[in-house]
């Protein structure tokens, strides 16, 4: 029988921060912005420590969001930062706007790219819009990993692209490992119970 302590730990995984690396929400820390939330971090040095959060799906259309863009997927929101900025998360290498962040997953965009999209002329063309990124001072990402609010993990295409929103943080815990098993039974508002 486990103990309730016991549970209670966190295991920290084997990798370091870096660019390119998952966030990943430890479900005991009942953050109403981060709660279960799954954070790829885009930039990491000194100086700046940034990431989106890959799936906190808004119940708006990108159109409705964004005047000068005909698409009708729903848009993310990325985090708490410039929250009327717009960034894009794709497959395509070919954009020379754009910044890889792991294979097959890159970050940024031009006019041409906004127009394969608008126009679906890639049929292999995977990409989720965001607005507004989370964002942390120089060590308050450490602070929180040693107070254990995240554990860190990698990204895969296939969780960001081709995950149902709502079963992206469950999925990424399962890929952690079996000692982590027992924070998908932790309920969603720990504070409700």
């Amino acid at each position: 029988m486990h103990h309730y302590r016991d549970l209670l730990k966190v295991k920290q995984t084997e990798f370091g921060l870096a660019p390119g690396r998952l966030l990943v929400a430890v479900p005991y820390f009942n953050d109403a912005f981060f709660n279960r939330s799954l954070v790829l971090l885009t930039d990491y040095d000194k100086e700046n420590c940034a990431g989106l959060i890959v799936n906190h799906q808004l119940q708006y259309p990108v159109h409705e969001l964004v005047d000068e863009l005909q698409v009708e997927d729903k848009m993310y929101l990325g985090g708490p930062v410039l929250p009327s900025a717009l960034f894009l998360l794709h497959n395509f290498e070919s954009c020379t706007a754009s910044s890889k962040i792991v294979p097959n997953i890159y970050v940024g965009y031009d006019k041409v790219l906004l127009a394969l999209i608008e126009h679906r002329a890639i049929a292999t063309l995977k990409y989720k819009f965001l607005m507004g990124y989370s964002g942390w001072s120089p060590g308050q990402l450490e602070d929180e990993i040693a107070k254990n609010m995240w554990v860190i993990a990698n990204p895969t295409p296939d969780l960001v692209f081709n995950t149902p929103p709502e079963e992206m943080w469950n999925k990424a815990v399962r890929t952690l490992g079996p000692e982590y098993a027992h924070w998908l039974n932790v309920p969603k508002y720990i504070n409700l119970n």
